[in-house]
């Protein structure tokens, strides 16, 4: 009965893994998007994109005030001379831009024509934002173009004290990514599985690196995006709950809930990966750290998780039959 107690619990820990906010984060994409001019030059005011093509960002000097004007050419948000970030509830790009593919319903009284009503939402004196004119809006192909075409050229206009200023965004869709990096990966995760498995150590200690790595990586992408774009927690929390279920499986040694524990691990690290799909396939990675390295960390972690997974199993199963 305790065993089966052990089973159960490990499953219910499976199941109670950080779950996926309602935010809209950046995610891989094959389009890169450049900010190719500023009109005129002001000094004092920069503006770049992160998180791949999903948002942009805008910097501005204590001193300067900057209001970025919407879809409809009305005050959508602003940026004061004190770092004070506010945004106008009643500019229906806001309610436009709350996601990468847009689809927000504006309330009736958002109406570009109304007196702004201006709303504090950051300080720094720097904000970032789904504008959808820095990037192409639609899931599918751009119809008739291919990769190394322009899909978007277009502007978003500012005012920086008063007077207009033009940023050109341009948006070139990108041809298809190396797949060395995910060889590379799946080789590596092997290579650590055969020499555990040759030299008869448990599976439980590749984990730990496995997830030990999967968690630097996912800390890395965590903390390469403005906390305002809703970057996700999950991305390293659960990498990180892996390489603690193996460390104490490791400490526990060969004991049922040791196996349980490395199963459970396992299968942390494997929804991770599973997570992370995406980058494997799209050109850019919403993340500072090296693609490749990304994409070889991720696949890597898969073959550990799977490969853990499968002799913890064994092992469980082994100490949870009687003896004869």
């Amino acid at each position: 009965m305790r065993r089966w107690r052990v089973v159960l619990a490990t499953l219910a820990a499976t199941l109670a893994v950080p779950g996926v906010a309602h935010a809209d984060p950046a995610e891989a994409t094959d389009y890169r998007t450049t900010v190719r001019s500023i009109e005129p030059r002001t000094p004092g005011v920069r503006v770049d994109v992160v998180g791949g093509d999903s948002f942009l960002r805008l910097t501005v000097n204590r001193g300067t005030q900057v209001v970025v004007l919407g879809y409809q050419d009305e005050p959508f948000l602003r940026i004061r001379g004190n770092g004070r970030v506010q945004e106008n509830r009643r500019s229906p790009t806001l309610y436009q831009s709350e996601s990468r593919y847009g689809g927000g319903t504006a309330p009736l009284d958002a109406r570009a024509k109304a007196e702004p009503e201006w709303v504090a939402v950051g300080s720094g004196g720097t904000y970032a934002w789904h504008d959808h004119r820095s990037h192409w809006m639609d899931r599918r192909r751009p119809a008739g173009a291919a990769p190394g075409d322009v899909v978007v050229d277009d502007i978003v206009p500012l005012l920086v004290d008063g007077e207009r200023v033009e940023v050109r965004v341009v948006s070139r869709w990108l041809p298809a990514l190396s797949r060395l990096p995910l060889l590379l990966g799946a080789a590596l995760g092997g290579a650590l599985v055969v020499v555990a498995l040759a030299t008869r150590r448990r599976l439980a200690w590749v984990l730990l690196v496995a997830g030990g790595g999967s968690t630097a990586v996912g800390w890395w992408q965590f903390d390469s995006l403005p906390p305002e774009t809703g970057p996700r927690p999950i991305w390293w929390v659960l990498p990180a709950l892996a390489t603690a279920c193996a460390a104490v499986g490791i400490v526990l040694g060969r004991r049922l809930v040791s196996y349980a524990l490395v199963i459970l691990g396992a299968l942390e690290l494997a929804v991770w990966v599973v997570l992370r799909r995406d980058g494997l396939l799209r050109t850019i990675l919403p993340t500072d750290a090296p693609f490749w390295l990304d994409r070889a960390v991720t696949v890597g972690a898969g073959v550990v998780a799977v490969a853990a997974a499968a002799t913890a199993v064994l092992g469980f199963l082994r100490s949870a039959s009687p003896l004869p």
